[in-house]
């Protein structure tokens, strides 16, 4: 039984040109299934500029003319009908609403169910910013846990019982994306049951769910642990008591094993690279890795 969204009106407030929007479909495409969207899904999603933190739904390939549907911002999902939506994804370095839309279609077809991706970067525009900067600034914060003293140092979420809206507004200085997540995190009408995250994505997952930890609010952060949490192309280190875990690393994936801590348990998928497109050739499959590992 599928969800019902009503559709928003969603405008273009970068105004980019259509050459710019197609590269960064293209982008998209050397990391995930995008043969996996419909044409008129794909140019939906070309014709609409980015915005981080924003949320695609994703439905099952087929089961409608328009399978995405897109929200600006939690708000904005949760007032259109998006309360029971338990899936959520989010994509990796540079992704644009393609990329991001294409996981969440993977995802979808797999669960049989809609899932919601939530946006992570800009495409191309941000991509190498993400790359050499954001993405490892979160990979620096992961790595250290107590939040060392460096340029992503003013993230520091305090003490254990500080505001939500204190902490929420920390993490969006450095990370939409993360912000999103700990509102849906933070939705007491929401049971999220699982959580995948593919390259910085990943990374993004876990800062939630130490975001979440530091609010103090015992009760989300116990219903927080009965999630399935997947990573891939990143092994990040998740929060004490979240033991529904699992991680997997491309054996030639020397780009996510910069920012993975090989001491924590992962699982490495022989003769794959950090991208996701069964297309291309030293792909890590998401379908046959869930399948062969479902808890």
């Amino acid at each position: 039984m599928f969800l019902n969204f009503d559709i928003p009106q969603v405008t273009n407030p970068f105004k980019a040109s259509n050459g710019f929007l197609y590269g960064n479909a293209a982008a998209d495409k050397a990391f995930y299934d995008v043969d996996s969207l419909n044409k008129r899904e794909f140019s939906y999603l070309v014709e609409q500029a980015t915005v981080e933190g924003a949320i695609l739904v994703a439905l099952p390939s087929g089961r409608s003319e328009m399978g995405v549907i897109k929200y600006k911002d939690f708000a904005e999902l949760k007032a259109g009908g998006g309360t029971s939506l338990k899936r959520f994804s989010v994509a990796g370095v540079g992704s644009s609403d393609v990329g991001a839309a294409a996981l969440a279609r993977t995802l979808a077809d797999f669960y049989q169910e809609p899932v919601g991706a939530i946006v992570a970067g800009y495409g191309v525009a941000d991509m190498m910013q993400e790359a050499m900067g954001g993405w490892f600034a979160l990979g620096g914060l992961n790595r250290a846990m107590s939040f060392f003293d460096s340029p992503a140092a003013s993230l520091s979420l305090g003490d254990a019982n500080e505001d939500y809206d204190k902490v929420i507004d920390k993490v969006a200085n450095l990370s939409p994306d993360t912000k999103t997540l700990l509102a849906l995190l933070n939705d007491a009408d929401r049971k999220i049951v699982s959580l995948v995250g593919h390259s910085k994505g990943a990374l993004s997952i876990s800062l939630a769910l130490q975001a979440l930890g530091k609010q103090g609010n015992s009760a989300l952060l116990k219903k927080a642990k009965n999630i399935d949490l997947v990573t891939f192309g990143a092994v990040v280190d998740f929060p004490e008591g979240f033991e529904n875990v699992r991680q997997f690393l491309g054996a030639i994936d020397w780009f996510g094993g910069m920012n993975s801590q090989s001491s924590i348990a992962h699982e490495r998928v022989p003769n794959a690279w950090h991208h996701l497109n069964t297309s291309m050739p030293y792909h890590l499959d998401v379908v046959k890795v869930l399948e062969e590992s479902e808890l």
